[in-house]
């Protein structure tokens, strides 16, 4: 397993700097983030739960606001593929273009989620950490 889904809580609407990518104001609410590790996905699932780190990906500096409230870890390492799954669905929005996403051509790895958690198909393959 090299792939997962970060599922964040922005509690009040925030305006943050996102590195090179620029300042965007997000509203208060649910998210979730796709991500991939190449190597050690403990490691890297373990640095995405700290406060205290250098910010270096997109999501490190979202996360300084949000509150991490579930990992989803998922087989296989094709996080564009899970991304487009996650935008099709209904109650998905892209907040940011581009957001964890600057490295391939998808629109982004980071979506607003507005609709019911139980009604959020995850793919198959995956399951919480």
């Amino acid at each position: 397993m090299s792939t997962y889904l970060l599922f964040i809580e922005l509690p009040k609407t925030t305006s943050i700097q996102v590195g090179k990518l620029g300042q965007f104001t997000f509203p208060d609410g649910r998210y979730i983030y796709v991500g991939r590790a190449k190597k050690n996905l403990k490691a890297r699932l373990e640095r995405h739960r700290r406060k205290f780190k250098t910010l270096y990906w997109h999501i490190d500096y979202f996360l300084q606001y949000a509150r991490l409230i579930n990992i989803i870890t998922c087989n296989g390492n094709d996080e564009c593929s899970l991304a487009r799954y996650l935008a099709g669905q209904l109650g998905i929005t892209v907040p940011v273009l581009k957001f964890g996403s600057s490295d391939c051509s998808c629109k982004s790895h980071f979506f607003r989620w507005e609709g019911n958690e139980q009604f959020l198909n995850i793919p198959p393959g995956c399951s919480s950490d």
